[in-house]
């Protein structure tokens, strides 16, 4: 795929340079430097490295002038508002800090418009397109949790650190798995899509919305939306892992292949917080979940997994096109 045929060519540049910004701010914590929490630390992995790696895989729809727009918007906000929700971070609760935060809500707006026209495009006629239109919604609803985490605002009632878990559950969860389910889902020449990995991507999918539904709801709710979580990033870590192993000698395949183990240890750990939920007497709590669940699902699923596909594509991209 092209360059101009993704939604954000310059996703690889951007992610080095958010990775290089990160990797400052995660030293700075562990010398004592900054005052970050593992959660915040969690969060800004998304916009600075995760987000831009997953668009840069994200077909471009660009069939209208809407689209366009959108797409110039994400290409154009992108990295200043992760910039700015950066800055946020090292401030004070409030409307200043939140205040920061309105051009990543204008690139997530873009995407959800952008993920919207591509589902009245499609009608459910594509299954990877459905799974790229629904992930870019997750992230307005993240970015929205985000601006009231910032803000210092209790939604329905939820206090912290739940409300910026909820953020980065929409970042990674939401926009990242449904991102790597549609990658999975259309790779049809490295992998034949049966029914059951078909059932399995849907959970993916839609397990996160589900989620968010159910902290409103009650524990069983809760136990039933991890249990579609588990099951549908079951499906993307084995159809990731095919993929794989078929491109096991390269660094891409490689990649994806560790990305793979990782989701099954981190959906493990997710069971077991959904089990101790149900009769709210916690095996897990929030802090253990942050450090071993998030730490697998965002650095050795997320970003290894979308690393692999950004060089798998790239092997079969002319030099010239490269980015």
């Amino acid at each position: 795929m092209r360059p101009d045929q993704v939604l954000f060519p310059s996703g690889v540049r951007t992610a080095a340079a958010g990775s290089l910004l990160w990797l400052i701010l995660a030293a700075g914590v562990f010398l004592g430097s900054f005052r970050l929490s593992i959660f915040d630390l969690l969060f800004l992995l998304a916009p600075l490295v995760i987000v831009p790696l997953a668009l840069g895989l994200l077909p471009a729809t660009q069939v209208s002038r809407l689209s366009l727009m959108n797409s110039l918007a994400i290409r154009y906000f992108l990295p200043l508002g992760a910039a700015l929700i950066t800055v946020s971070f090292f401030m004070s609760e409030g409307r200043a800090a939140g205040a920061l935060l309105c051009v990543w809500v204008i690139v997530a707006m873009s995407l959800a418009l952008d993920g919207l026209e591509r589902f009245i495009r499609t009608r459910l006629r594509s299954f990877p397109e459905f799974c790229f239109a629904i992930g870019e919604g997750y992230t307005l609803v993240g970015a929205l949790w985000l601006l009231a985490s910032r803000l210092g605002k209790q939604p329905v009632g939820f206090h912290e650190p739940i409300v910026l878990l909820t953020a980065v559950h929409f970042h990674y969860a939401g926009l990242m798995a449904a991102i790597l389910a549609g990658l999975v889902a259309s790779n049809a020449s490295a992998i034949r899509l049966p029914l059951a990995l078909r059932i399995a991507l849907s959970c993916a999918v839609l397990g996160p919305g589900l989620l968010g539904l159910a902290f409103l709801v009650g524990p069983k709710l809760k136990l039933a939306a991890v249990g579609l979580i588990v099951i549908g990033e079951g499906g993307v870590a084995l159809g990731t892992f095919r993929i794989g192993l078929a491109d096991a000698s390269g660094l891409g395949g490689r990649m994806l292949l560790v990305g793979s183990g990782c989701v099954i240890l981190g959906m493990a750990l997710a069971g077991i917080w959904a089990i101790g939920e149900y009769p709210l007497h916690a095996f897990v709590n929030l802090q253990q979940m942050a450090r071993y669940h998030g730490v697998l699902n965002s650095v050795g699923f997320g970003l290894c997994s979308l690393v692999g596909w950004t060089l798998l594509r790239r092997q079969t991209q002319p030099k010239s096109e490269r980015m």
